[in-house]
């Protein structure tokens, strides 16, 4: 007979792995970028909150019930945050005051008491939970219908779908209130969440949708918990038994080692070779038909296309005429380095304050008129010249493009 309450931990456990795993993945492959801040905080809070919980739920500790409240209750801030930076956008000041004093408050109220033991307070930070969750799905779900560009219109579209996936997991997590529920399932939307993310990284690269993919996930765990099951009891009435109980634990697996697998591969892609790869396959007959092929390339999948009006309070000649000089994209470091020399001060200031405005390192000023400028995001660390070599031959195919649309 399997304990419902070992399943439990089990699923939980390796939810918070896989949490704890793309929280390093995020750190290996964009660590230094800005944004990904607001990704490894939402995540490292909930790997320590799932690795934590699994505890609690162990040894019933109370002082291990407080210190997963406390984790829980950074959640509105660190979910609030997170969708702003995927939107490119500024959330109503309403919703933003809402998620950091939801999590303020009850991180307080939990400090100098204890949030699990009292209704009426824990009734009130998961009703401002769902406010929360609801309004950032609102907000996804409407500018997802306006004017995103085509990776964060993916992003939104995988975080909708994965919210709407994870409801019906997250009430299992109230068995303990409501009849009939055998396990608590509430963790493994934080692995249907990283799989989505991850299959918005590989565009272009799957063959199946997200929800196809997660029903096959759903069908190979059946049959591991079916083996096991067997395995442990054989063919006869505590076989289906069996399976059903073992299911939960066989889909956090499943998921884990999606997830795992689907990281790794990333990274390996990211590496040397890519590039050339992605070389052989851009579409080379037209700009836009390059721009949409960028979005496949690692290091600019995120890039940002300023055209006309983007670009009013700019000196783009000047700019130009410093990237002819350069033979190469412009950078944040040389625009620093030509203020602390006091060269080019007027130029260089406007750059910094391009990129400070898009969080982006680098500018490929592909054409004067009308003018069309790429930003992008690349590391500043080991691979940063060979990121810059990348991103020149960019500029020099894309210019070239240019050219032949006139």
């Amino acid at each position: 007979m399997i304990d419902s309450a070992h399943v439990d931990v089990a699923v939980t456990w390796l939810s918070a792995a896989g949490c704890a795993a793309y929280f390093a993945f995020v750190w290996i492959q964009r660590g230094g970028n800005p944004a990904a801040r607001t990704e490894l905080f939402l995540f490292g809070t909930l790997a320590v909150l799932l690795f934590v919980r699994g505890f609690w739920w162990t040894t019933h500790a109370p002082l291990l019930g407080r210190a997963v409240f406390a984790v829980a209750t950074l959640l509105p801030l660190a979910i609030t945050l997170f969708v702003e930076r995927v939107l490119r956008r500024h959330h109503p000041l309403w919703l933003k005051t809402l998620g950091a004093v939801s999590s303020v408050a009850f991180f307080v109220l939990n400090l100098f008491g204890e949030l699990a033991l009292s209704t009426p307070a824990l009734v009130a930070f998961l009703s401002c939970v769902v406010v929360v969750l609801g309004a950032n799905g609102v907000l996804l779900v409407r500018e997802r219908r306006g004017d995103l560009g085509e990776r964060e219109s993916s992003i939104a579209g995988a975080l909708v779908f994965a919210a709407l996936a994870s409801l019906p997991l997250a009430v299992t997590d109230f068995r303990e209130d409501i009849q009939g529920i055998p396990v608590r399932l509430g963790s493994l939307g934080a692995l249907v969440l990283i799989y989505s993310l991850l299959t918005v990284e590989s565009a272009g690269r799957l063959l199946l949708p997200l929800p196809v993919r997660i029903a096959s996930m759903a069908v190979f765990a059946a049959v591991l918990a079916g083996a096991f099951a067997l395995v442990n009891v054989g063919f006869g009435p505590a076989w289906s038994e069996a399976t059903l109980r073992g299911m939960p634990v066989a889909a956090a697996w499943v998921l884990f080692s999606a997830t795992v697998t689907r990281m790794l591969a990333l990274h390996a892609e990211s590496r040397a070779g890519s590039f050339l790869r992605w070389l052989l396959h851009a579409r080379l007959d037209s700009l836009d038909g390059f721009l949409v092929s960028l979005r496949r390339l690692s290091i600019a999948a995120g890039y940002v296309a300023l055209r006309g009006n983007d670009l009013r309070a700019y000196r783009i000649e000047r700019l130009f005429e410093l990237a002819e000089a350069k033979r190469g994209p412009l950078s944040i470091s040389a625009a620093r380095s030509w203020i602390a020399q006091g060269h080019n001060l007027d130029e260089a200031e406007q750059l910094v304050d391009l990129f400070a405005r898009h969080e982006m390192t680098h500018a490929l000023l592909v054409r004067a008129e009308p003018p069309l400028v790429l930003l992008l995001q690349l590391p500043q660390a080991t691979d940063r010249y060979v990121g810059e070599a990348r991103a020149a031959v960019i500029q020099r195919i894309a210019r070239h493009l240019a050219q032949n649309d006139k």
